[in-house]
């Protein structure tokens, strides 16, 4: 059984925990306290030598490192990953998307202001990180305005990748009021079977 190295409050690890509901693929979870330095340890960091979650352990004790990279191994051969080689394009596009122009902008402002909390000593890089965040939120408002999932309609890792971050906008001062679309977008990813929170009831 795989063992999927993750935080508490890590969307990333989000990730990857939502498509293995989906799949309804057994797994071991290993929580990490990332302030208490639990990704610094050496047993971690023969893991993964970036400190670094999540990272999927397999059973022949091979490791998949970074949140997209694990969707991609899990999702291969079932319907979240499409097989034809432009569709699969697509939806490499949209992770390329959330790794450089999504991810950072949405959280780290979360992370700022709701998680530490020290918004106030971090003014002007919320403010410049918040106009990367509505430009990538302008495009996927765009991308859904025409389409249910941001590579057709089909729900892909591609919505899956994009999801969490996104969700917890709020959190980081976005307010997503201004993107209908996207807040639709977010119902029907809710809706999918198997769907789950970041935190259930053993958190």
């Amino acid at each position: 059984m795989p063992t999927l190295y993750d935080s508490r409050l890590s969307g990333n690890g989000w990730k990857v925990r939502l498509l293995l509901s989906h799949l309804k693929l057994p797994y071991q979870r290993h929580i990490l306290d990332i302030a208490a330095g639990q990704t610094k340890t050496p047993a971690f960091l023969q893991l993964n030598s970036l400190a670094r979650i999540p990272v999927l352990l397999l059973d022949d004790a091979s490791t998949i490192r970074e949140s997209n990279a694990i969707l991609w191994y899990l999702a291969t051969g079932s319907s979240y990953l499409p097989a034809a080689p432009l569709a699969q394009a697509r939806v490499l596009e949209w992770l390329f998307f959330e790794q450089y122009d999504h991810l950072k902008n949405m959280a780290r402002p979360r992370y700022l202001v709701s998680i530490a909390k020290v918004s106030d000593e971090f003014t002007q890089e919320l403010m410049s990180l918040r106009q990367g965040g509505e430009k990538a939120l302008s495009t996927m408002e765009r991308q859904l305005a025409r389409t249910p999932f941001l590579c057709g309609a089909d729900y892909t890792i591609a919505d899956i990748a994009l999801f969490p971050y996104t969700s917890m906008a709020a959190m980081g001062g976005y307010d997503l009021n201004g993107y209908p679309a996207i807040k639709d977008w977010v119902k029907r990813v809710r809706a999918q079977p198997g769907f789950i929170e970041l935190l259930d009831h053993r958190d």
